[in-house]
């Protein structure tokens, strides 16, 4: 299955991201899950306001467990986390 997570940043968490930048790009490369694509969300600006992964997964729970683990969320530099069944209808696994 495919599931989606949006998670949108804390803008008072700002000065934390370069902290754990490093570690939550290692955690996302962990291959814990099977990502399929990754990468921010950018507002009109230019400026990151959050993230979204799309990973191949066995079940919603097992996407939970890997986004509760990512060091962004474990030291709430996202203020909101969503994930979600994805299925595609458009594109090369509709």
């Amino acid at each position: 299955m495919l599931a989606v997570r949006f998670a949108i940043s804390d803008p008072n968490k700002d000065s934390l991201r370069e902290i754990y930048l490093e570690e939550h790009k290692r955690h996302l490369r962990s291959k814990e899950v099977s990502i399929i694509q990754s990468g921010p969300i950018l507002n009109e600006g230019g400026s990151g306001e959050g993230g979204v992964v799309i990973a191949d997964v066995g079940s919603l729970e097992e996407m939970r467990r890997f986004s509760s683990a990512d060091p962004f969320v474990v030291h709430g530099i996202y203020r909101d986390v969503a994930i979600y069944e994805w299925r595609p209808t458009i594109g090369g696994r509709g």
